[in-house]
């Protein structure tokens, strides 16, 4: 680690800097976590999976959690005991909508209080809790999916809509407070799920990967400019940047989308 790293770790009085990352029980958010414990952080990861689910290693504490209850907020936000310095919001639901003809109304109400309420309500709790004089920078995660809807999609891309104009709104709630509100919006991701499910029809035709990935994003948004998933690495990149950026970060949208959301947006 260099200085310049341990001075982007560590608070003014030489203590790790504490970050929250929800959706820790896997995929991106674990990955967030686990990188960010790598570099000094002292990282606490909320998810809805119990600890013995959890992919090893762990470096970091993980707190088993159902962000879809509001009674879970207050706790969740105050296991800092002082404040956050980084909090990375990651967690998502999709109910499985590719494969099912309709998604019932519990259902969707479920995607909309996991990926659009708790965000927004567990963030007012940390903002509410945190010390006047302590910087926050807040990172949604949201999707390009909210652009796109057809009669599967449409509950999740409403929930991502649904958090992009509750981001807005918290954005705005902190233009003369310590705290910055931010929105990565991400397109197709490298997760495990989707790489399998390639390497399956890869298999399948007798194709290489990188060339079925290639035709598999063509054809799901053609507006896509990319022809590889989308790294948690880059995401990881993206999330410091934010962060780094302080107080100029506010009410910022950056694109990690691929060009997925089209020419003018």
């Amino acid at each position: 680690m260099t200085a310049n790293d341990a001075r982007n770790t560590t608070t003014g009085y030489g203590a790790p800097r504490r970050a929250l990352v929800t959706g820790a029980s896997h995929g991106l958010g674990l990955d967030t976590a686990r990188r960010l414990a790598a570099d000094g952080w002292s990282v606490t990861g909320v998810g809805r999976r119990p600890a013995t689910a959890v992919e090893q290693p762990v470096p970091f504490d993980y707190q088993s959690a159902n962000l879809s209850l509001p009674g879970t907020y207050p706790e969740v936000a105050g296991a800092a005991n002082g404040g956050w310095d980084l909090v990375v919001h990651s967690a998502v639901h999709y109910a499985d909508f590719h494969h099912r003809p309709r998604l019932g109304f519990a259902d969707t109400e479920e995607m909309l209080r996991v990926n659009a309420l708790a965000p927004y309500y567990l963030t007012l709790e940390i903002l509410d809790q945190q010390p006047a004089d302590r910087f926050c920078s807040v990172v949604v995660v949201n999707s390009e999916a909210m652009y796109h809807a057809d009669r599967h999609s449409a509950p999740y891309a409403a929930s991502k809509a649904a958090l992009r104009l509750l981001t807005a709104g918290l954005a705005e709630s902190c233009r003369e407070r310590q705290a910055a509100v931010s929105t990565l919006v991400l397109g197709p991701l490298d997760d495990e799920r989707k790489r399998a499910d390639l390497r399956a029809i890869a298999g399948k035709l007798g194709a290489r990967e990188e060339e079925v990935t290639r035709k598999f994003l063509k054809r799901s948004n053609p507006d896509l400019v990319i022809e590889e998933l989308i790294d948690y690495t880059s995401c990881f990149h993206s999330i410091r940047h934010l962060q780094n950026l302080g107080r100029r970060a506010n009410g910022m949208v950056c694109r990690l989308d691929g060009g997925s959301a089209g020419s003018l947006i």
